[in-house]
């Protein structure tokens, strides 16, 4: 069977104001934040904006099978401050009460990169997704899509699991965390959106990914990352 062409695109994001991105398995009230979305939460935002777009038939069955498996890549901004804030929240019980929470936001300068490789037929769907992303994270976030162009990932500036880093490169001054993405390249419909009252399995997995970010500044709780591209194995050019 033909295959079809496919295309790299890549859609930059400039994020004007704090946001968070919480890291896996964290708690909500001293959720840790991410420097920028992970794998997964790429793909059900992409989800998520094409219901709202093209509708919930045709994301399901045109758009889903693509969203599931296609290659995608992540290059944070290129710098990242991460600070824990104090945070007023509601619990409701017997009674609503208010209480203080602490959770890690992040402040970008420059911007959020996202590389999707699609076929080339269907490219004008995922530009107009990518486009119509508005944030990232929490809700109360701001993200604008400043551009989507024609360009393959350069992988040594892009988050990427520890298992699948090829070359010996010194992980010590690098940023790493847990990450989420999608358990398998053929997970069904149901599975990411399961009906009421449908137990299904956990559609993701966790991993730990490498980010080309190291630390160039600390202050108190809170640290500065600056993204700097993994460094290539000695003998390669």
């Amino acid at each position: 069977m033909e295959t079809a062409p496919l295309i790299w695109l890549r859609a930059d994001y400039h994020l004007p104001t704090l946001y968070s991105c919480r890291v896996p398995l964290t708690s909500d009230l001293s959720a840790r934040a991410l420097p920028a979305p992970g794998p997964a939460t790429v793909r059900l935002a992409l989800i998520r904006t094409g219901i709202e777009v093209f509708g919930l038939v045709y994301v399901s069955s045109v758009l889903f099978p693509l969203i599931r498996a296609l290659p995608l890549h992540i290059r944070p901004p290129e710098r990242v401050a991460l600070s824990p804030q104090l945070l007023h929240a509601y619990k409701h019980s017997n009674s609503i009460s208010e209480a203080p929470i602490s959770r890690e936001m992040a402040h970008a300068e420059g911007s959020l990169s996202i590389y999707l490789q699609v076929p080339i037929a269907m490219q004008d769907d995922f530009r107009q997704l990518l486009q119509m992303i508005g944030y990232w994270g929490q809700a109360s976030s701001l993200a604008w899509c400043t551009c989507i162009e024609k360009s393959p990932p350069p992988l040594d500036s892009c988050v990427t699991p520890l298992r699948l880093l090829k070359d010996p490169v010194p992980l010590h001054p690098f940023f790493s965390s847990i990450l989420s993405e999608f358990r398998e390249t053929t997970l069904s419909w149901n599975e990411i959106m399961p009906l009421v009252g449908n137990a299904s399995p956990n559609p993701l997995r966790m991993d730990i990914y490498i980010w080309p970010l190291v630390q160039v500044l600390q202050h108190g709780g809170g640290m500065l990352l600056q993204r700097q591209p993994f460094p290539k194995a000695k003998g390669r050019r």
